[in-house]
């Protein structure tokens, strides 16, 4: 039986507890911006299969369903199958059916499918670059600056604190979540600020997750929110409108 997973010939790595690298089925699935990891676990359907699997200890032994990795060696965030599966699943129907099938050759030993012909390799090569150009230009569409303050911050590739981010739309901190949280940017989670999952894929805002450990000591992830400039550009001018 073969012991390496791998995915349309991407091999997916294994953390000592037997988790799989989020970042490898990622770079699979073709590496588009909006298909990241982080986007996918800023869901609140991720985080509730998350705190699910962590309190059943699905994953068995005691390692929990999902772990991130800084050694410099193995850098990535590993996740359990079923988190894998719903990771998958949340790409598209044809990516999910692509990684079950995967995980059936691991189990059973089967011969993975035959590589894709050359012809094949520039059709989904082509396809590709033709989805991103899209996605460019929709992107440069809606970064046209209206007004003086989304000029300042359009040509930014950084992230932003709730707190900077209200500094940059020349705003208080107060104002700017409360028209965030009104117009559908971020909700209020366990007294924590978390973003909503369209505004992650549309490149409005960026969540991080921490560990910590609770009373009970089991894992949990505290959620950290950021605005993009995208974001910021979007939301002054939601204000502008108003």
């Amino acid at each position: 039986m073969t012991s390496t997973l791998s995915i349309l010939g991407t091999t997916i790595r294994r953390d000592a507890e037997g988790r799989f690298c989020l970042n490898d089925c990622h770079k699979a699935s073709g590496g588009l911006k909006k298909d990241g990891p982080s986007y996918f676990l800023a869901t609140s359907k991720a985080q509730e299969l998350i705190s699910k699997l962590a309190s059943e200890g699905h994953t068995g032994k005691s390692a929990g369903p999902l772990k991130v990795v800084n050694d410099g060696i193995n850098n990535g965030t590993y996740a359990s199958k079923e988190v894998i599966y719903a990771y998958a699943m949340w790409i598209n129907v044809d990516f999910h059916l692509t990684v079950i099938r995967a995980f059936d050759a691991l189990v059973t030993g089967q011969i993975t499918p035959p590589a894709l012909s050359e012809q094949e390799i520039v059709a989904q090569a082509l396809q590709i670059t033709v989805r991103q150009v899209e996605e460019l230009k929709a992107e440069n569409a809606i970064l046209a600056p209206k007004a003086e303050v989304a000029e300042k911050i359009a040509g930014s590739d950084g992230l932003y604190t709730l707190n900077l981010s209200a500094k940059a739309a020349q705003m208080p901190l107060n104002q700017f979540t409360r028209i965030a949280h009104a117009n559908g940017f971020i909700f209020k989670q366990n007294g924590k600020w978390n973003a909503y999952s369209d505004k992650v894929k549309a490149g409005y805002c960026y969540v991080k997750f921490h560990p910590y450990r609770d009373r009970d000591g089991d894992e949990r992830f505290s959620p950290q929110v950021f605005f993009t400039p995208k974001g910021i550009t979007r939301l002054v001018q939601i204000t502008g409108q108003h």
